[in-house]
C-alpha cells in the first residue's frame, strides 16, 4: 500500500509541471478589522464546478479559468456576500485583495453548517474533521467559553476524567493527541482550577480538529490534530472586551499602530474564591497573549506572537472533609486526615511567522518558535490510627524544550490540482523525574532532535477527489521512518458524500502513564523514545455524509485503528529493580474501532447538533495478565452529546448542552501489601500501602449525566448599559449559565477507615452551579 501511494504522488507531481490559461489567487479578510478570513468561499459565476475555499492564512487559488473576462462569488458565514470582476490583460495570473464586511447577524447563532462546503474547496477531502468558531463554542454552557470542553461535544473527543482537562480521541491516549497554537506545538495547554484550557476565547480566530485519517502534514502524534488560529489585531481602531465574572476576569485589546501595524493583547485572571473558603486553597492561574503584525504589502505580512501562563495550585481537604465529619457523626475520623495537591504549571511560547505570496499560485509560510513546559505535581493522601502514620503520595515533575523551524508552500499550477510541500526541525530537551511513596521511581535527561519533510498532492478528477501524501522522518540517529497517507472523497448524486482514509502514524514522543497513581491525571508527561522503535498506528476510516434539508446534515463515520506499537511505564518497579526511567517503559499493541453517527444542521430559531458514538479500545502488555487483551483505561462504549441553541429574539439566545456516557474501565484492588518505614524525628511508623489487584479494569465506573442551560442577553438600557456608555463601550451583554441541572449524585471514591465496618464516600455529590458575567464590548 505504502508504495502504491508513493508512485501517485510522484505521478502527480510531475503532471504539474503542465501549464493552463488564467488563474486568480488571493487574500480574503474582514474589511472592518483585516483578519483574514478562514474557510471563505470562492466561485466562479455560472459554473458550479470550479470553487474553492480560504486556507488557515486566508490565502486562495482558482486556477483553470479558460476566459479572460471572469466573475467571482466570495460569500462566508455572517459576511456579506461579494462579486468580483476579473480581467486577464496583463498575464494569464491576477492576484488580488478582497475585504468582506460583516452582516447583522443573531446574536452568538451556532452555525455548523459550513456554507458551500461541499463542493467548494479542498478542505472537503478531510475526513473526520471539525470546525469551531469562537461563536460555536461561546454558545455552549458547559464550554464556559473553552475549546477543549466545546470539543468534548463532538463524536470521538471523551473526557477522561470528571475534573481533568485532558481527552482522549477515539480510545487513545491523551499524549497523542496533537495541540497546535498558531503552528507551534504546546505541551499540556491545561489549566487546573477550572479543568480548562489555557487559550483565551477572545484571541482565537478558528479551531480545527481532524481526529483521524490527517495528511502528511501533520505527524509526531498518532491519534488527533488540534491547530487553532489566533486573532492578529484590528486595523481600523480601537476595539477589545472587559469581561468581570463570579470566578475570573478578561480583557482584551486589538488596535492599528500606524498604517501598516495591528497589535492584540489579551490576559485572563482566575480568582478560586470557594476553593480559597472551602479547602484552604491559595491557588489562581493566568494566561497572557500579544501579537504583533505588520504587513509591509498585501503580499507579504510578519508576525510576532507571545503566550504566557501559569498556574499556583495549592488545595488541602482537611477543612472540607471535618466539616463532613461533623455532620454525619464521625469527626475522628477525618481529624488525622489530609488530601493535598500542589502543582506548579507554566507554558511560554514565542514565535516569529513570515506569510508570502511569492507567486498568484505560490504561497509560502515559514516560521521559528520556542516551546517551554514546566510542571511539578504532589498528591498525598495522609492519616493517623493510634499513632501510626499512613501515607500515600506521588510527585511528577517535567520539562520540555522545543525549539524549532517550518518552512511549507502551496503551489497551484492547475484547477485539479494542488501540491503541498514542506519540511521542519526540532530540537528537544526532556526532563522526567517521579517519586511514588516518597521512593524515587527514576529520573532522566534527554535532549534528541527531528528532521521531517513532507509532500501531498490534492487531485480532482470529475466527483472524485484524492490526496496521496508522504512524510519522513529522521529521529535522533535512528531509522528514516516512511509514513504514507492518503484521503478519498466522491460526490455522489442527491447530495450525497463518501470519504476514506488511510495512513501510516508514528510517534517518538509518549507519555508517562500515570492516571493509576495520581489522584487525578491532569497532564501528559511526554518522555522522549531513544534507541526504541516509535509508537506506531494505522488508520483505516470510512464515512459518508448525506444533506437531508437545506440546512441540515447526517453523516456517519466507522474507523478502526491498528495500534501496532505502543509504550507503558511500570512504575511500581522500584529503584532497587531498575535506576533508570528507560527500564521502566514496556512495549505492547491495542486496537481502537467504532461508528460515530452525527446530525447537524439548524431549523428555524433552532440550530446545533447531536451524535452518538460506539466505540471499543483494548491494550496488551506482557506485563499486565500475562499479554491478554482488556478494556483500555479511556474507553467509553456509548456517547450521547447534543448542543442546541435556540434564537429567541435577536437581543437573546437561549442554549442548552448534554452529554449521556458510559464509565470508564477502572482496576479495583481486592486487598493491598504495607511497606513500613520507621521516622526517627517524630518516632513514628511510617505506613504506605501498595494495592494488589489480580485483573486489570476489572470494573466499570457509573454513567455520568450532564445538562446545562445558558442564555445571553444583549443589554440595550438599564444599569448595565449605563455602565457600558461610561466607558465608550459600543455592546453589553448579560450571561447566566447553570451547570448541572440533572443534579446526578456520583459517589465514586470511598475510604475505609480502621475502626469503622463500613466504606465512607468521600468523592463530590457535584452541586448544581449557577454562573452570572457581565461583557463591555468596545
Amino acid at each position: 500500500m505504502s508504495r502504491v501511494v508513493i508512485v501517485i504522488l510522484s505521478m502527480c507531481i510531475s503532471l504539474s509541471v503542465f501549464g493552463q490559461r488564467y488563474s486568480v489567487s488571493g487574500i480574503i479578510s474582514d474589511a472592518q478589522t483585516g483578519e483574514t478570513l478562514v474557510g471563505a468561499s470562492v466561485l466562479l459565476k455560472d459554473s458550479q464546478l470550479k470553487g474553492t475555499t480560504s486556507n488557515e492564512n486566508g490565502f486562495f487559488t482558482l486556477a483553470g479559468i479558460l476566459t479572460s473576462n471572469v466573475e467571482i462569488a466570495v460569500s462566508f458565514v455572517g459576511y456579506e456576500s461579494q462579486l468580483r470582476s476579473i480581467d486577464f490583460v496583463d498575464g494569464n495570473k491576477v492576484f488580488i485583495e478582497i475585504k468582506l464586511h460583516p452582516s447583522k447577524v443573531l446574536l452568538s447563532e451556532i452555525n455548523v453548517v459550513e456554507e458551500g462546503g461541499d463542493k467548494l474547496g479542498d478542505r472537503e477531502i478531510e475526513i473526520s474533521r471539525h470546525s469551531l468558531s469562537p461563536k460555536v463554542i461561546q454558545s455552549i454552557p458547559t464550554a464556559r467559553n473553552d475549546v477543549f470542553k466545546a470539543i468534548r461535544y463532538l463524536p470521538g473527543v471523551e473526557s477522561t476524567e470528571p475534573m481533568s482537562p485532558l481527552v482522549s480521541v477515539r480510545g487513545s491516549d491523551p499524549g497523542e493527541n496533537l495541540i497546535m497554537l498558531d503552528g507551534v506545538t504546546i505541551y499540556n495547554p491545561y489549566h487546573f482550577i477550572s479543568s480548562s484550557g489555557i487559550f483565551n476565547m477572545q484571541t482565537i480566530k478558528n479551531v480545527e480538529l481532524l481526529i483521524g485519517g490527517f495528511g502528511a502534514e501533520y505527524g509526531g502524534r498518532n491519534s488527533s490534530v488540534m491547530n487553532i488560529s489566533t486573532k492578529d489585531g484590528d486595523n481600523s481602531a480601537l476595539h477589545g472586551e472587559i469581561q468581570p465574572t463570579t470566578s475570573e476576569s478578561k480583557i482584551f485589546m486589538e488596535f492599528p499602530i500606524g498604517k501598516k501595524s495591528t497589535m492584540m493583547v489579551a490576559g485572563r485572571l482566575n480568582y478560586d474564591i470557594m476553593g480559597n473558603m472551602m479547602l484552604d486553597s491559595r491557588s489562581y492561574f493566568y494566561d497572557m497573549n500579544l501579537s504583533y503584525t505588520y504587513r509591509s504589502n498585501p503580499r507579504n505580512t510578519f508576525s510576532l506572537k507571545y503566550f504566557g501562563s501559569g498556574d499556583r495550585t495549592k488545595l488541602s481537604f482537611n477543612t472540607l472533609y471535618r466539616y463532613l465529619g461533623n455532620s454525619v457523626g464521625m469527626s475522628d475520623v477525618f481529624n488525622d486526615m489530609n488530601i493535598e495537591w500542589r502543582n506548579r504549571w507554566n507554558n511560554y511560547i514565542v514565535t516569529g511567522i513570515w506569510k508570502s505570496v511569492l507567486a498568484p499560485d505560490f504561497f509560502m509560510r515559514a516560521q521559528v518558535y520556542g516551546s517551554l513546559h514546566n510542571a511539578d505535581n504532589f498528591s498525598a493522601l495522609d492519616f493517623n490510627i493510634e499513632g501510626m502514620g499512613f501515607n500515600s503520595s506521588t510527585q511528577f515533575k517535567s520539562k520540555v524544550r522545543d525549539w524549532s523551524a517550518k518552512l511549507s508552500f502551496d503551489y497551484k499550477p492547475l484547477y485539479w490540482n494542488e501540491l503541498n510541500f514542506g519540511a521542519e526541525f526540532s530540537k528537544y530537551y526532556f526532563y522526567n523525574g517521579s517519586a511514588v511513596n516518597k521512593v524515587d521511581a527514576g529520573s532522566s535527561d534527554r535532549s534528541p532532535y527531528l528532521a521531517v519533510a513532507y509532500a501531498e498532492d490534492k487531485i480532482k478528477l470529475g466527483a472524485m477527489q484524492f490526496r496521496p501524501g508522504v512524510r519522513v522522518t529522521y529521529y535522533n540517529n535512528q531509522d528514516l521512518s516512511i509514513e504514507p497517507r492518503l484521503n478519498l472523497t466522491i460526490n455522489l448524486p442527491k447530495n450525497l458524500k463518501v470519504q476514506a482514509a488511510w495512513g501510516k502514524y508514528a510517534q517518538y514522543i509518549v507519555s508517562m502513564n500515570t492516571q493509576e497513581f495520581e489522584f487525578n491525571q491532569l497532564l501528559d508527561y511526554y518522555y522522549p523514545l531513544i534507541n526504541r522503535e516509535p509508537g506506531l498506528s494505522y488508520h483505516y476510516i470510512v464515512g459518508a455524509e448525506k444533506k437531508i434539508l437545506r440546512d441540515q446534515t447526517l453523516s456517519i463515520d466507522l474507523y478502526y485503528k491498528d495500534i501496532a506499537r505502543t509504550y507503558t511505564f511500570d512504575m511500581l518497579q522500584s529503584q532497587y529493580e531498575t535506576f533508570a526511567l528507560s527500564e521502566k517503559i514496556i512495549e505492547g499493541r491495542g486496537r481502537s474501532y467504532g461508528v460515530e453517527l452525527l446530525w447537524k444542521g439548524s431549523y428555524k430559531l433552532l440550530s446545533g447538533w447531536l451524535g452518538y458514538t460506539y466505540s471499543r479500545s483494548t491494550r496488551s502488555f506482557p506485563h499486565i495478565l500475562n499479554g491478554q487483551e482488556y478494556d483500555y483505561d479511556y474507553e467509553r462504549r456509548h456517547s450521547i452529546k447534543a448542543a442546541i441553541n435556540f434564537q429567541a429574539t435577536p437581543r437573546i439566545a437561549y442554549s442548552a448542552s448534554f452529554i449521556a456516557q458510559s464509565g470508564v474501565p477502572r482496576s479495583m484492588e481486592t486487598t493491598y501489601q504495607t511497606h513500613y518505614v520507621y521516622d526517627p524525628l517524630t518516632g513514628n511508623m511510617l505506613h504506605s500501602m501498595q494495592y494488589v489487584n489480580g485483573l486489570k479494569n476489572n470494573v466499570r465506573m457509573p454513567w455520568l449525566f450532564y445538562l446545562d442551560l445558558g442564555l445571553q442577553k444583549k443589554l440595550v438600557g438599564g444599569f448595565g448599559r449605563e455602565i457600558a456608555e461610561f466607558f465608550g463601550a459600543n455592546e453589553s451583554y448579560l450571561t447566566v449559565n447553570v451547570y448541572n441541572v440533572l443534579f446526578f449524585r456520583r459517589n465514586i471514591l470511598y475510604y475505609y477507615p480502621m475502626g469503622y465496618d463500613l466504606f465512607f464516600p468521600i468523592s463530590d455529590n457535584y452541586l448544581p452551579v449557577v454562573a452570572a458575567g457581565y461583557t463591555i464590548k468596545f
